[in-house]
């Protein structure tokens, strides 16, 4: 049976590219953000494997009706992918990520999956995530309320890495944690090490970065449509750079516990 790993945490975190690095791998398949594909509700016209949606042997078979998503949860659909797989891949990637309305999913689908479920805990630094929040609002077309912004990015990741937290205690065998400065600093050795947890026995290689037959991702940052190689994979350090002093120590405030658990300082 294929293997499903979710990917929790919250958003602005570098889901799309640990995706993107673990489907360099011909054993797994990366969905993408599956719980975006109910929200959006088919907006997407094409897919990162190069085809339209309705074309893609991943997606088309399940999107071939427009009723086919009307009382689907997202479990309900996590699970639909995998059934379909078939076993053709060793692992299915949802990065889905656990913040608000996700956060119970990995819960119900470890229950129904037992040992074919793994939750991959994605950590970073608060203030990097709520500075991109902010930018991303702006890229948007509004004018960001900065500190508004800044609090609700702050509860978001609180409640996305404390129900990772629980996750990791209910059901430790079914959990691994890494972080995002990590895995942008040190690629190669992060993603080896993971695929350890992931994949025992099989190789993580960098030279395999960058194929896009096994990436299906309707959702997720531009990165996901973009041809990496493992020397271009570098850390966003803009927010230490242009996130002003006012907001950056308001987010350390209310993220102080968790944030040192974290080791950051």
């Amino acid at each position: 049976m294929t293997r499903l790993v979710y990917i929790g945490g919250y958003g602005h975190s570098g889901s799309t590219l640990l995706e993107y690095l673990l489907a360099a791998s011909p054993k797994v398949v990366g969905c993408g953000e599956v719980a975006s594909v109910l929200r959006e509700r088919g907006r997407k016209g094409k897919c990162t494997c190069g085809r339209e949606v309705m074309l893609c042997p991943v997606w088309g078979p399940l999107l071939a009706s427009t009723e086919t998503l009307d009382g689907m949860t997202h479990e309900r659909l996590a699970r639909a992918l995998v059934a379909q797989d078939g076993g053709a891949h060793a692992v299915l990637v949802d990065s889905s990520k656990t913040a608000w309305r996700s956060a119970a999913v990995p819960f119900s689908l470890a229950r129904e999956l037992g040992d074919d479920f793994l939750l991959v805990h994605l950590v970073r630094d608060p203030r990097a995530v709520s500075w991109s929040a902010v930018k991303k609002s702006g890229r948007r077309g509004t004018r960001p309320l900065m500190p508004l912004r800044s609090g609700s990015a702050t509860l978001g990741w609180w409640v996305a890495n404390l129900a990772c937290e629980r996750f990791g205690r209910l059901y430790p065998d079914r959990y691994v944690r890494v972080r995002y400065e990590d895995l942008a600093r040190s690629p190669g050795e992060t993603m080896r090490g993971l695929f350890a947890e992931i994949l025992p026995g099989s190789e993580w290689r960098a030279g395999d970065i960058g194929g896009s037959g096994n990436r299906h991702q309707l959702y997720g940052n531009r990165m996901r449509s973009a041809n990496l190689s493992v020397a271009e994979v570098k850390e966003d350090t803009g927010w230490t750079r242009d996130m002003p002093d006012a907001y950056r120590s308001l987010v350390s405030a209310l993220t102080a516990p968790l944030r040192r658990r974290y080791g950051y300082d």
